[in-house]
């Protein structure tokens, strides 16, 4: 037996709002392919059963062709780049983004990972948002924060390219070239406040309210489609087309390094600690996400 009650909000949050900080960041992008093709193996006949209902046929040629990568390994080749992991470091709460499902469907990317996390932290996943799923991921793990108590979190985004269907034709906010990870350990030290420097929404004036003056910006391919882009004062650096997940968190990684915005510890200089915008835009939704993130202390892995 057991008795429900009723969910107890929490607070309003008060004071000033905080930005979740960087702490260690790596990228995974490994080239070639993996895994042999075998042809007529359970699998094709899965594939051909999940789409028959909706009268699309399995494409043998092109599933043959990919690098059949599953999500699993590339989350894998992200956490080894992001270094060892020890109980101090090693995250509470890890939250993995994809914008396209894994064609290994056997495999469950969160519970895989968690199992490699030291301390059995809460793992799940988020999806269906299209290129702007890591900025709802990071808004999720920072709330479990704020209510749990919790100051590290980890950022798992995906981009796995093989697909066993046929693809839509032409350019479009969720096409995928390839594979790729990004992982990113972050801090949140703001407790129950407010997440600051971070909006979703429909592209206008009131949507780029918290957009911080003059920061570095990291922005994803669609970026460029948005009708309505905010005054940028800071350097770009754009992500690879065909990346929805990870494009604009690759692009991170190369803003801060391109900036001098990389922290080291206290005897930074200059521009350690300085923010950075990560912004993306579907064109298909008409919704623009950004987020801003304080990489004062970011250790690339």
């Amino acid at each position: 037996m057991f008795r429900a009650t009723a969910a107890v909000r929490p607070p309003h949050p008060t004071g000033p709002p905080a930005l979740p900080r960087l702490v260690r960041a790596a990228g995974y992008a490994p080239p070639g392919r993996s895994t042999p093709y075998r042809p007529g193996d359970a699998r094709e006949e899965f594939y051909q059963e999940l789409g028959a209902p909706y009268r699309v046929s399995f494409d043998r040629a092109q599933f043959a062709a990919a690098g059949r990568r599953t999500s699993v390994e590339l989350a894998y080749g992200a956490l080894d780049a992001l270094g060892p992991l020890d109980r101090e470091d090693a995250p509470e709460l890890a939250v993995i983004a994809y914008a396209a499902p894994d064609f290994e469907h056997t495999e469950l990317v969160a519970s895989c990972v968690r199992r490699r996390l030291p301390g059995g932290p809460l793992a799940f996943a988020l999806s269906d948002q299209g290129p702007l799923t890591p900025f709802s991921a990071l808004r999720v793990a920072v709330e479990y924060a704020r209510r749990c108590g919790w100051s590290r979190l980890l950022l798992l985004t995906v981009d796995q390219g093989t697909q066993p269907f046929p693809l839509p034709a032409g350019p479009s906010p969720a096409e995928l070239r390839g594979d790729a990870a990004v992982a990113l350990l972050l801090r949140w030290e703001g407790g129950d406040r407010p997440l600051g420097g971070q909006a979703q929404g429909r592209p206008g004036p009131g949507l780029f309210a918290h957009w911080p003056t003059g920061a570095a910006v990291a922005a994803g391919s669609g970026l460029a489609d948005c009708p309505e882009l905010p005054l940028r004062e800071g350097p770009l650096t754009e992500g690879e087309v065909g990346r929805p997940a990870t494009g604009s968190w690759a692009a991170l990684l190369d803003a801060v390094a391109r900036t001098g915005a990389v922290g080291t510890g206290a005897a930074d200089t200059g521009d350690a600690g300085r923010p950075v915008v990560v912004a993306d835009y579907d064109r298909d939704r008409d919704v623009l996400a950004y987020c801003t993130l304080d990489t004062g202390e970011l250790r690339h892995g």
